[in-house]
């Protein structure tokens, strides 16, 4: 086994420990690290777990609230009406 000095921050680590309800930083950490192989494995298994995974690992900043329903919800549009759809889409969001 080798020896690992890194810097992590204490209350992310204490807060950690607090809710995992182990006692011991290497614990925690093993487990961590133990968790994190295992959802890649599963991820690598399913693709549907995969997209879950990167859905939920996206950061806030980068989610985007829609604030306003289309006007074309529940339409069937031909391709020049949802050319028209787009571009008006895209004026609501600026």
């Amino acid at each position: 086994m080798q020896v690992n000095q890194i810097e992590i921050d204490n209350s992310l680590i204490d807060n950690a420990i607090r809710l995992s309800g182990l006692n011991d930083r290497k614990k925690l950490i093993e487990k961590a690290l133990l968790f994190f192989t295992q959802q890649q494995i599963k991820a690598q298994q399913n693709p549907l777990q995969k997209i879950l995974s990167d859905f939920y690992s996206l950061p806030v900043s980068e989610l985007e609230t829609i604030k306003k329903i289309s006007v074309y919800q529940g339409k069937v549009l031909s391709l020049d009406d949802m050319e028209q759809a787009i571009e008006y889409e895209a004026g609501l969001q600026q």
